[in-house]
């Protein structure tokens, strides 16, 4: 069956409730009355995958088990209920990885509670600029450690190959070790572009030159970004 998402409306003493369909599986959303909207969404989400370089196809070796993927459907919806997008993201089935085979580590750090308030702090009593932003396709950009090898998605299963599986190069969404790849992927890019991380928190980063001081407070995809010159935060 599928979810419903409701949203309500209060205006004149009355709510009204609005009720939205999200299909569970590809079989859903090909057969509903939005089908060409999940269709459009399914593909926009695989040609970035293979503009990413997410993977390759290749024969599956015999001594490897192969993780299992499927899409996973969402609509966006406006602070009105409007809707502002149909939503298909392709994800790997975690819980079909072996330890040891397919992932080792999967900590990530995020940032403490109190080290978000104490930045937020700061920046009111000094009068800094904040801005909050989400990394689009965050895991996507993570570059995995180990060899991992994945089934072909539903609905794009290579004509003529479809005895090969995908022999992943970057991290996908629902890996155990995608949020740890991430960090690694942001910690490095922050370090090539002089933050150093903080001693009390090592996932809050800081940089100053001159009068310009510059703090990023990350929590897995979401950063708070502080700074004293708007142009710089920008």
């Amino acid at each position: 069956m599928a979810s419903r998402l409701a949203e309500c409306y209060q205006g004149g003493g009355s709510a009204t409730v609005a009720f939205l369909e999200e299909p569970q599986n590809i079989e859903e959303a090909l057969t509903c009355e939005n089908s060409k909207e999940w269709e459009c969404a399914m593909q926009e989400e695989y040609d970035f995958l293979m503009t990413n370089n997410t993977w390759i196809l290749v024969p599956l070796l015999v001594s490897r088990k192969l993780v299992s993927c499927k899409w996973v459907f969402k609509i966006k919806q406006g602070a009105n209920g409007e809707v502002e997008r149909y939503k298909a993201r392709l994800v790997a089935k975690g819980f079909t990885q072996t330890y040891k085979v397919d992932y080792n580590e999967t900590f990530a750090p995020v940032a403490k509670f109190t080290s978000i308030r104490c930045i937020l702090a700061l920046a009111a009593l000094e009068d800094m600029e904040i801005h909050q932003m989400d990394v689009k396709t965050a895991f996507l950009n993570g570059e995995r450690e180990e060899e991992i090898y994945m089934e072909q998605p539903q609905g794009f299963v290579h004509q003529g190959g479809e005895h090969f599986v995908c022999k992943l190069h970057k991290s996908l969404y629902g890996l155990k070790q995608s949020l740890k790849a991430w960090n690694q992927k942001l910690d490095a890019f922050l370090k090539s572009i002089e933050f150093m991380k903080g001693e009390a928190d090592p996932i809050v980063y800081v940089a100053q030159v001159g009068d310009v001081k510059f703090f990023i407070v990350v929590y897995v995809d979401d950063l708070i970004l502080v700074c004293n010159d708007q142009n710089k935060l920008l």
